[in-house]
């Protein structure tokens, strides 16, 4: 073999892959599906947006922590640093869950080259993967909050009536959402558990009645009967339930104030 068979041979490889990308425009720039494949058979999406100074962002829209969520993945603080370190050699940042570069426009071809690498190594992370019966119910929390791509604070301290209060996981930007798991092995312990929450929540609205707070109730499995109406009574009017956590996501997800 020769060296320009080999020199050919790549220039036959890159008509191929120039001719299988798919091209839509959007709003602010265009939608790109490229040939390259993720481990459950859809093409990787990127977008690209002009920017006022010139400038180009390229971006997979979310779609890499988005497939390891919905493929078992827990997203936890050390995934998304492993995203992070991940993705740094290809000059790709991770913000909001969404992997992107900004380039001059003369760079384009090779920041779309350096998200798509950084969106293949941070797919592969899947591997990784766990059982989630071993997973604590506060990561499960956690992954679904991190997936909403909000900004978030963990251990927040809130001023109450009468006392500083922790609650678990804050979501500011104009929610102010207070939420809490709450996950206990009997229905004795569940109301105890209920009661002691149901003072924090009221002792916080009482000093200030932005807050908008929420237990998340671990009914995951044989959980399901230790929720019984004795034991949710307190914070009934906070709760939502994992198995219907898609109420939790709609007020993550909800236009901020």
């Amino acid at each position: 073999m020769t060296p320009q068979t080999c020199h050919d041979m790549v220039t036959d490889y890159i008509d191929i892959l120039k001719d299988d990308f798919q091209v839509a425009p959007s709003d602010s720039g265009c939608l790109l599906v490229t040939p390259f494949i993720r481990p459950d058979g859809e093409g990787i999406e990127i977008e690209l947006k002009a920017l006022p100074d010139g400038r180009v962002r390229i971006g997979d829209m979310g779609d890499t922590l988005g497939y390891l969520y919905v493929n078992g993945m827990i997203l936890s603080r050390n995934l998304i640093a492993d995203a992070r370190r991940i993705s740094k050699p290809h000059d790709v940042s991770l913000t909001n869950n969404e992997l992107s570069v900004t380039v001059d426009p003369e760079l384009l071809g090779r920041g779309m080259h350096g998200l798509i690498q950084a969106t293949l190594s941070v797919t592969d992370l899947i591997q990784k993967r766990r059982s989630t019966s071993r997973v604590s119910f506060d990561d499960e929390v956690e992954s679904l909050i991190i997936h909403s791509g909000v900004t978030y604070d963990i251990g927040f301290e809130v001023r109450g009536e009468r006392e500083v209060h922790t609650i678990k996981f804050h979501v500011d930007s104009g929610r102010a959402l207070l939420i809490h798991p709450l996950t206990a092995a009997n229905v004795s312990s569940a109301r105890s558990w209920s009661e002691r929450l149901a003072y924090r929540f009221t002792d916080i609205l009482k000093a200030h009645s932005k807050w908008d707070p929420m237990v998340v109730l671990d009914d995951r499995g044989q959980r399901t009967s230790v929720w019984s109406p004795y034991a949710v009574t307190p914070v009934e009017e906070y709760a939502v339930r994992w198995s219907q956590k898609e109420k939790l996501e709609g007020k993550l997800l909800a236009d901020p104030r």
